[in-house]
């Protein structure tokens, strides 16, 4: 009696084992189905993220359960498409609201084409003719491709400056340090000339932007400092230079946005056509 249960003990613990397996694969087929009709749902209501979500979900936690794997191939690139069609709208809205600033903003413009010159610039009409060598004060410029950039020029009160700086008595901000090397930062005849790029200056761009303060003073900070006013049309072509700045190069974003959202979309729907094909071969 005791060999005839010791026998059956081993057989009723296997089958314990299957039957415990067979509802575990049941359930995770379950699950998998239910983030299925999840995702799907989300699709149709236009909850592209939660779509992505849940297919996400599927493909990490329930890999072996090659049927929803395949429903959620053929809606991850439907998914993706209605995302991509979204996106684009949004860009599209985008480029034509900085086309449409960029305008505004160019006809206070005009192109500095020098011969000499590198390569031309755009400064506000009033410094078409600027002499900024022989003043005080700064001259904020936009390069052909958008880049905002500004020169600083400080006559017959030396202080060696390496950067410059505005306040509004209520807050400060400063460029990058651009160090003395006779080239960027240029002395000559009592004259300190320095020109800073978009990256080290745009905060003074961006601090005079809606800035509603009727003082607004200009720092030179060096050996020691030297402060004055930010005439109106110094302060009037750093506020439009920086607008078409961020006119132009927000512009150009949005055109290579876009480009890259139609060849995703493009991608999504040889993809969605590709696995329709499979679908309908089952």
């Amino acid at each position: 009696m005791y060999n005839a249960v010791s026998k059956l003990h081993p057989l009723l613990i296997a089958t314990a084992l299957l039957l415990a397996s067979c509802g575990s694969k049941n359930d995770e087929s379950a699950q998998a189905g239910k983030l299925v009709a999840e995702a799907d749902s989300a699709l149709k209501a236009g909850d592209y993220a939660t779509a992505l979500e849940r297919l996400d979900t599927l493909k990490v936690k329930y890999p072996a359960q090659i049927e929803a794997q395949r429903e959620g191939m053929h809606l991850r690139p439907q998914v993706i498409e209605g995302q991509t069609i979204k996106e684009l709208e949004s860009t599209d809205s985008l480029q034509s609201w900085y086309s449409h600033l960029q305008d505004s903003l160019m006809q206070y413009f005009t192109l500095v084409d020098n011969p000499q010159l590198v390569e031309g610039y755009y400064v506000i009409k009033e410094y078409a003719k600027s002499t900024l060598f022989n003043r005080t004060g700064v001259e904020s410029r936009v390069s052909p491709d958008g880049q905002f950039y500004m020169i600083s020029s400080l006559a017959s009160n030396p202080v060696k400056h390496t950067s410059i700086s505005l306040t509004d008595g209520n807050g400060k901000v400063t460029t990058a340090t651009v160090d003395y090397d006779g080239e960027r930062n240029y002395r000559s005849g009592g004259t300190e000339m320095i020109t800073f790029t978009g990256a080290e200056c745009d905060t003074l761009g961006h601090f005079l932007t809606d800035n509603k303060a009727k003082n607004i003073k200009l720092i030179f900070n060096g050996k020691k400092s030297h402060t004055t006013t930010l005439s109106a049309n110094d302060r009037l072509a750093m506020q439009r230079a920086y607008g078409l700045s961020q006119a132009m190069t927000g512009k150009r974003r949005m055109a290579a946005k876009r480009d890259f959202l139609d060849k995703q979309l493009l991608l999504a729907r040889d993809q969605a056509a590709r696995t329709s094909h499979t679908e309908d071969d089952k």
